[in-house]
């Protein structure tokens, strides 16, 4: 913790409606001995309005409060108020945990998190798919910073994000109508990324290397000063790959900045460019040869938030462009391939907010409007004259259909304490131009029954629209369907949880009942998948998770969570993909430790047993052969770091026993990688 005497402190034992309880006396650091969930600051930084954590400890348990005694901790305050919003968390992971991971990018970060399934198709940072909770990736809202950045095309590219993982500050988990308020409509929950936003002039550097040819280098450079702080960082990974057609090569840039004084308000923006070329060994179909895809991503938002006596408003603009060249064919075209797939997809939107603290508790009203647009040689409806897709040649570089879609969506919810009973109600009502008008409500109490426990529940409903793919692709052995209907679902949930000095523990259950699910389906006459929407889906689950964090220099933390998830599709599992191969089991243990002075270790375990079935293709004969299995894996992640203030030295290996395992069927994922860097900081 950092040292405070030097600075005007004021401590605060429990949150309450005074005036202070929305921060007029930001300016300085604040002590906080009791902080409730329906007033937490996480919700605050994660809307760049907010109080910053000076400590990795606030950054990732304040969230977890849910307004029991914990060890109090400190708040670095900016010169604004913060009017807090009440959202609904049901997982974070916070920068100490990152730091010691052994990933280097958010895709396989994700995967530390309970209860989220990421299958990758290729590894470190190339493409994966996240769902939670049974969901499927389209069902899963991504948003960075509180910006809805969703790819509409498809949610395959919803992880193509141009951050590096050191500007990651935490990552959390929402549901209901705590993602509602960000103008996220979602199906099975929303993952906001959180970058870093340091408090003081800066600058670092960093240098990975590992096997298979594995390179990465990044730099960073930080501003603080006179309310302003800044943040401009790069970083480039590449990889001969760990199997044949598995080579990449990604580069990312990203800036971000707030300005804020008592009297103006606050000004935040990022900036953030990616660009990624790739082999896509097998990604959609095993069918056919090397397959190969070019994505660059351009990401941009400006926010302005002000508050004044209990009241605070906010507005925020957005734009994401997202470019992709998939190549079915890489080398050796069939006959009947007439040339690579194009699309350019445009999201721009913005979102508007009003939040009242009073007496009565925190209200919050808030309205969004986001427009899609995509150019596509493939998706969409036939354009009149053809367009040509700039920066590529060839005689079939040409976007030649064409679609555009908006929503509107307007909301409200109220977050309220009764001593020992709190509560956050919320509705809804969404529309768009191609599915009409739908209303949604939801919300989640919590009940003190003592100091260290605490019981919940939660409910809500909500719905997903098809992406553009659901509805138009039609390339290889895969057809999209334009007449199909959005899905919907009803879902609650049921929560026990347990916080006392280092101890923390939780246990949850699920329900969710799904409507028309979107799934693609293979038929066996034809052997092409088709875009459906399938029968209701009923999706239930447990989670269970214990945590001892004493923070010694021995034992750091240990930590086993254990989910179970259970699908009741009425079709075929071997003619269906993603609706049924959920997780059904899923173990994890976190072990963090000292070794010898600034010497630690730790190590992440991980069983997992995915449900559903797939059809091995045998290339040598072009069909696939009989339905298969996932079969159960273990994996074992390890990292040991020697950690200085101004630098750290670490070497790290994933699948540390090299076991073979699936995410996807037909697609092996890599055995034993380890890498070896050093980052150094100014």
């Amino acid at each position: 913790m950092r040292n405070t005497k030097a600075k005007n402190l004021t401590c605060f034992h429990r949150w309450t409606r005074k005036n202070y309880a929305v921060f007029n006396s930001l300016g300085k650091q604040i002590k906080i001995g009791v902080l409730s969930t329906s007033l937490s600051l996480v919700t605050l930084s994660a809307q760049q309005v907010s109080a910053q954590a000076t400590t990795d400890q606030a950054a990732e348990r304040e969230r977890e409060a849910q307004a029991v005694p914990i060890d109090e901790i400190v708040v670095q305050g900016d010169k604004t108020l913060s009017i807090a919003e009440p959202a609904r968390v049901v997982a974070i992971i916070g920068r100490s945990d990152i730091e010691r991971a052994a990933v280097q990018n958010i895709q396989e970060l994700l995967r530390y998190v309970d209860g989220i399934d990421v299958r990758t198709r290729g590894g470190n940072n190339v493409q994966a798919d996240v769902s939670f909770r049974g969901g499927t990736f389209d069902q899963t809202v991504v948003l960075l910073n509180g910006v809805n950045i969703t790819d509409p095309q498809t949610g395959h590219h919803s992880l193509n994000i141009p951050i590096n993982l050191e500007d990651v500050q935490r990552i959390e988990v929402l549901q209901g109508p705590g993602a509602w308020t960000m103008g996220a409509v979602t199906y099975s929950g929303a993952i906001n990324i959180i970058t870093r936003l340091p408090d003081q002039t800066s600058a670092s550097a960093g240098l990975i290397q590992g096997m298979h040819s594995y390179q990465s280098y990044s730099a960073a450079g930080n501003f603080s000063g006179r309310g302003l702080r800044a943040t401009l960082s790069a970083n480039k990974s590449k990889s001969d790959g760990y199997a044949d057609n598995t080579d990449f090569d990604v580069d990312n840039v990203y800036a971000q900045l707030r300005y804020a004084t008592e009297k103006s308000g606050a000004v935040s923006g990022q900036l953030g460019y990616q660009r990624k070329d790739f082999g896509a060994n097998s990604f959609y179909s095993a069918q056919y040869g090397p397959q190969r895809e070019h994505t660059r991503a351009l990401l941009s938002s400006l926010r302005y938030g002000v508050e004044r006596g209990g009241w605070g408003a906010a507005a925020t603009l957005f734009h994401r462009r997202h470019y992709d060249r998939y190549e079915l064919f890489h080398v050796n075209p069939a006959a009947w391939y007439t040339g690579h797939n194009y699309h350019l997809t445009d999201m721009a939107g913005a979102l508007a907010q009003l939040t009242r603290v009073s007496k009565l508790g925190v209200t919050t009203a808030g309205v969004s409007y986001r427009y899609e647009h995509i150019y596509s040689s493939t998706l969409g409806e036939p354009m009149p004259q053809p367009v040509a897709v700039k920066g590529e040649s060839g005689d079939n570089a040409f976007y030649t259909k064409e679609k555009a879609r908006e929503h509107l969506s307007a909301s409200l919810q109220h977050s309220f304490r009764i001593q020992k009973f709190h509560a956050t109600l919320g509705v809804m009502g969404a529309g768009n131009n191609d599915f009409g008008f739908r209303a949604y409500a939801g919300g989640n109490v919590a009940y003190d029954l003592t100091p260290a426990w605490q019981l919940g529940a939660a409910a809500s409903n909500d719905y997903r629209l098809p992406t553009f793919t659901d509805l138009y692709y039609n390339v290889g052995d895969q057809r999209g369907n334009p007449s199909l209907a959005p899905e919907e679902a009803v879902t609650g949930e049921l929560s026990l949880r347990y916080r006392y000095l280092a101890w923390r523990a939780s246990a949850s259950g699920f329900y969710r009942y799904g409507y028309r699910v979107i799934n693609w389906r293979r038929n066996p006459d034809d052997n092409l998948w088709y875009s459906q929407n399938i029968a209701n889906v009923a999706t239930s689950g447990v989670h269970l998770h214990a945590e001892y964090a004493p923070q010694k220099q021995l034992l750091q933390k240990a930590a086993i969570g254990y989910t179970y998830l259970h699908a009741t599709p009425s079709e075929r599992e071997e003619t269906a993909s993603y609706v049924v191969e959920q997780l059904s089991h899923r173990l994890t243990a976190t072990l963090r430790h000292g070794v010898w002075s600034r010497l630690s270790a730790s190590w992440q375990l991980q069983y997992q047993q995915r449900a559903g079935r797939y059809q091995p293709f045998d290339a040598s004969t072009g069909k696939y052969a009989a339905a298969a299995a996932f079969k159960p894996s273990w994996l074992c992640d390890l990292k040991i770091s020697w950690m200085e203030e101004q630098y750290c030295i670490f070497a790290e290996a994933t699948n540390l026993f090299g076991n073979t395992y699936f995410d996807f069927g037909n697609i092996p994922q890599p055995g034993r990688w380890v890498k070896a860097g050093i980052t150094v900081k100014i």
